[in-house]
This record gives C-alpha cells, sequence and structure tokens, in this order.
C-alpha cells in the first residue's frame, strides 16, 4: 500500500476513534433518561426523520439525477449516518437544549450501528451501483472504531470525573485536527478524482444534505407547524436538537465506510467526505447565526463554549443557589405629635412589626 494512503487512513482512524472515545465521555448514564422520557414524541419523529423521510429525500432525488454510480454510493451512506458527535456542540451555537442533545445523540448513534449495515447493501442494489458491500464489512469497523471507544469513554466517565475533565480538555482539539488533516490529504491524493465529481451539479448536490435535514428536522419536531392554532411553549431547545441531529451525519461512521467497505472507490470515497464537511460548515453557520440572534434578542452576553469544554462543562458541579434574604422593610418615620394637651390617648403599639407583616400576609 501507497504509504502516503496509510497516513491518510491512519488520521481518518484516529479522529474516529478520538471523536467516539469524546462522546462516550459526555455521556452521563443517569442523566440520559430524564430527557429522553421527556421527549418521547419528538424521540420517534427523529428516528422516522434520520432513517426514513431524509434518507427518501436526498437517496429518491440522487437516483433520478444523471449521477455517476460511486456519487450514488456516496449519497447512500451520507443519507443514513446519524448521531454525530458535533450535535452537542452545534446546539450549543443556537442556545438549544444541550442535554437532550447528548441524549439524543447516543440515541442516533446507537441506532446507525443497527440501521446502516442493514440499508447500505440492499440500497446499493437496488440503485445498482455495482458496490459489492456486505453488511459484516460495514459493520466491523463500526464496531471496533466507534462502538468500543464510546463504551470505554461511558466507562471512564463512570468511573472517574477528574480523568473525564483531563480527557475532554484535549480530545476536542486532537479530533479536529486530524479531520482536517484526514479530509485534506484524502482529496488532494485522489485530485483527479475529486475534480470529476464537479459536473452535473454533483458537488453543489452536497448542500443538499444540510439544508434539507435542518428543514425536515425543524417541521417534524413538536409543536408542529400546521398546528391550529399557537403553541403553547414553542420548544425551541428541542426544535434546535432535532434541527442539528436530522442535518449532522456521523462523520465517523462516512469515514469507517469510506476507508473498509467503499475504499477502491475513491470518488465515493471523495464525495462522502466533501457531503460531510459541507455539512458541517453549513450548519455550523447556522447555528451561529441563531444563536447571535437569538443573544441580540434576550440581550445576552455572547457565550459559546469550545468543542473541547463541552465534557468539561457537562461534568463540573453546580453550586446550589443561596436563598435570597429579603430585608425588613424600615419603619415608617414618626410624626411630630401635637402638644400633649390637644392630642388624644396614643392608640396601644404593637409589640414588633412580625407581627403585622404575618397579618397583612394572612389576609
Amino acid at each position: 500500500m501507497d504509504p502516503l494512503l496509510v497516513v491518510i487512513v491512519s488520521f481518518g482512524l484516529i479522529f474516529v476513534v478520538t471523536a467516539s472515545l469524546g462522546q462516550g465521555l459526555g455521556v452521563a448514564r443517569a442523566s440520559m433518561g430524564p430527557p429522553l422520557k421527556a421527549h418521547s414524541q419528538l424521540n420517534v419523529m427523529l428516528l422516522i426523520s434520520t432513517f426514513i423521510v431524509v434518507p427518501a429525500i436526498v437517496i429518491g432525488l440522487g437516483a433520478l439525477l444523471p449521477f455517476s454510480d460511486q456519487v450514488k454510493m456516496a449519497i447512500i451512506v451520507l443519507g443514513i449516518c446519524g448521531g454525530a458527535p458535533f450535535v452537542p456542540w452545534l446546539v450549543s451555537l443556537a442556545k438549544g437544549n444541550v442535554g437532550y442533545g447528548a441524549a439524543a445523540t447516543t440515541m442516533l448513534l446507537l441506532a446507525t450501528l443497527i440501521v446502516l449495515p442493514l440499508a447500505v447493501p440492499a440500497l446499493e442494489n437496488a440503485l445498482g451501483t455495482g458496490a459489492d458491500v456486505t453488511a459484516w464489512k460495514v459493520l466491523w469497523p463500526l464496531l471496533l472504531f466507534m462502538l468500543l471507544p464510546f463504551l470505554i469513554g461511558v466507562l471512564i466517565r463512570s468511573r472517574s470525573l477528574s480523568l473525564t475533565m483531563a480527557l475532554g480538555s484535549w480530545l476536542g482539539p486532537v479530533s479536529i485536527t486530524f479531520l482536517m488533516a484526514h479530509i485534506v490529504l484524502f482529496i488532494g491524493y485522489s485530485w483527479s478524482d475529486f475534480v470529476s465529481i464537479a459536473g452535473y451539479g454533483q458537488m453543489a448536490y452536497s448542500l443538499v444534505f444540510p439544508l434539507v435535514g435542518m428543514l425536515v428536522g425543524y417541521l417534524l419536531s413538536p409543536p408542529y407547524v400546521l398546528n391550529v392554532g399557537p403553541a403553547p411553549d414553542s420548544h425551541r431547545g428541542s426544535k434546535i436538537v432535532s434541527a442539528v441531529a436530522v442535518a449532522q451525519q456521523n462523520t465517523g461512521a462516512v469515514i469507517c465506510c469510506a476507508i473498509f467497505a467503499f475504499g477502491r472507490f475513491t470518488v465515493a470515497g471523495d464525495m462522502m467526505l466533501l457531503g460531510a464537511i459541507v455539512t458541517i460548515v453549513v450548519v455550523m453557520l447556522t447555528m451561529a447565526e441563531l444563536g447571535a440572534r437569538f443573544e441580540k434578542k434576550q440581550n445576552l452576553t455572547p457565550s459559546v463554549p469550545a468543542p473541547a469544554l463541552l465534557v468539561a462543562a457537562s461534568v463540573a458541579p453546580i453550586a446550589p443557589s443561596a436563598p435570597a434574604v429579603q430585608a425588613p422593610a424600615p419603619a415608617a418615620p414618626a410624626s411630630h405629635p401635637e402638644p400633649a394637651q390637644s392630642a388624644p390617648p396614643p392608640a396601644p403599639t404593637p409589640p414588633t412589626a412580625a407581627p403585622r407583616q404575618a397579618a397583612q400576609g394572612d389576609n
């Protein structure tokens, strides 16, 4: 194998492992259940949107357009992968519900490990792309490079919060660095194949994934747009989670498929990486704009956590706020008494002001 290709593959796998490990570190088992139970209806809609509605739109449209077979291979993979590790950070940019974002990401990740190996071979055969992939060829890299590090991260989180915070401070920058290096080197290595997908709008089609995903995720999250009458609660935070989670592919799963299941199809690999990076950029810019508008509306000071601090922030203890002590109201200044010979006998004065305030509270 070409030594440069070995380096490119190694960079990609380092990103997958570190991102999955960081995703596991952000999972507190005790905090997963309540957000999912509180959004039971949205959980179902997330699964339907991610694995049925969006794939039907993007894969169906891609099958109708005059794209090459390898581009269609990439569209199938990009349309099914869910549970991206970037979802909580992207949700935080828009001031959404980060706690539910982490729980929903875990749910979509586990669903992707089941759906992706079953759906990819069937869809590749249905579209006649010529890809000889099997369920096991798709599954085993996901188990080794994604699920195993994820479970290790969950175990570390449950055993040592100090180690979790120490690892979480550098896993984010490391994973992002290796992701960018992998994408740049892979596209540069197969530049001629990358240029070949510029025709017939194939490269521009990468914009369909984030735009369709965000639109579907927003529309299919309660309260629904077609509801009669105004909703009592807009559920802005959970709708942000739905838009991001449905739009954002799991970049680690995409890279595993590009390296192992579709390793000899370099054009498909280029299209997968292009679609993944375009989705990240489009969703990130959109969520940053939504967050800026929300801050402006609420007159808040801009404050966006960095990706590397998400794990640390999720384990930092929250100090309980002390109850506010209300100072007693000052007594009214006494008026100057009239001369003794003309003044009426003074009324009896209450011993303290507290009984008077209590009586007023009872009334």
